[in-house]
């Protein structure tokens, strides 16, 4: 009997010896999906390509992105930024991005035009989100019951984040617009689509510059002033040559799509995917909508703080009321040209604004 009780005794202790290290074998290395960097998996880097210098506020978001990444699969999966256009000019980073020469890109979906034209349904001028995470929330709730909105991104890229940059208005160097007369003939930076027919429609000459080009433009005088917002004001240096800015007047938020190329999304170990997944979607798209803000708002402070060469432009009630009933026009010409097809462009239009009121910050 004791003999029994002693070969019992032994047997538990072995596979009590051979279970216990399983057991913790990724205690303190894992992830929230259950560990995504194991011995077995390849260490993959990815290649990420934005058009703003990495030193940029919104940069270093991403580089905070990307380190959690890298954390979470133990070095397993690293994400490389290329700034300032170096790997991909900005207009041409979704073809970058299509065709497997840059991993991810942030794009800003005004340097496509046609291409994503319901996605900027929240950009149309004077009538969407002021907030980057209320366009995060606007955009979300309307590409998860919208099959037309999901195979315009999708069918391009494979979807990680979408939010807005952070409110855009006119910025101007030696006039202010106080007025609709004000802004006949002036020379304005803005980007490729809906805000370039508004301009025309306001009496502006609309000219699309690159980011990069914008400082030596405004400089030459070859344009007057700008639409943009304080964080890339800042990024690019332009309050060296801008003085007056019309914050008053908000007139859009441009949409920024995180996107990656199709295959190689596709190639990489279920457990790479699901730490890309966990970190982005609509909770990672409001916190980068969140941080975005934020960055304006420093922006706007350093700004202040090195030049005091700044005018804060409000123009009247009436004034903007004028800007906004010719915006609304053109609203009505993009629900024509999207009504194609079955779809119903005034009823998204309607839902898109539905939603912006909703999430109004």
């Amino acid at each position: 009997m004791r003999k029994k009780s002693f070969v019992l005794v032994l047997v538990l202790l072995l596979v009590t010896a051979l279970v216990l290290p399983g057991c913790g074998g990724s205690g303190g290395k894992g992830t929230d999906n259950g560990g995504a960097a194991g011995g077995d998996l390849p260490k993959i880097q990815l290649s990420l390509t934005l058009h703003d210098p990495v030193t940029s506020r919104i940069a270093q978001a991403m580089q905070a992105w990307a380190d959690e990444v890298s954390e979470k699969t133990n070095g397993g999966l690293t994400i490389k930024l290329f700034g300032s256009g170096s790997l991909a000019p900005g207009p041409e980073a979704l073809n970058f991005v299509m065709d497997g020469t840059a991993d991810i890109g942030w794009l800003y979906t005004m340097f496509f035009p046609g291409q994503f034209s319901l996605t900027e349904v929240v950009a149309l001028p004077m009538n969407g989100p002021t907030h980057p995470a209320q366009t995060a929330e606007v955009l979300w709730d309307l590409y998860e019951p919208t099959p037309e909105l999901q195979q315009e991104i999708d069918s391009k890229v494979h979807l990680l984040t979408m939010y807005g940059n952070p409110v855009n208005f006119i910025s101007t160097t030696k006039k202010p617009i106080n007025t609709l007369a004000d802004i006949k003939g002036m020379k304005l930076r803005c980007p490729a689509g809906a805000m370039t027919e508004v301009m025309k429609l306001w009496g502006a000459s609309p000219e699309v510059v690159a980011a990069g080009d914008a400082y030596d433009a405004l400089q030459k005088g070859n344009i007057d002033g700008t639409s943009w917002e304080w964080q890339g004001i800042e990024a690019f240096k332009l309050y060296e040559q801008l003085r007056y800015y019309m914050e008053g007047m908000p007139i859009y938020e441009g949409v920024f799509i995180l996107g990656m190329n199709k295959e190689k999304w596709e190639s990489l170990p279920q457990e790479y995917k699901d730490v890309l997944t966990e970190t982005t979607g609509r909770q990672g798209s409001i916190e980068f909508g969140n941080i975005f803000y934020e960055a304006a708002e420093e922006s706007k402070k350093a700004i202040m703080e090195a030049t005091k060469n700044v005018e804060i432009v409000n123009p009247s009630p009436e004034a903007i009321a004028e800007f906004k009933a010719i915006a609304d026009q053109y609203a009505q010409t993009w629900v024509q040209q999207n009504s194609k097809g079955g779809f119903d462009a005034q009823a998204y239009l309607n839902k898109s604004l539905e939603l912006t009121e909703k999430y109004k910050r």
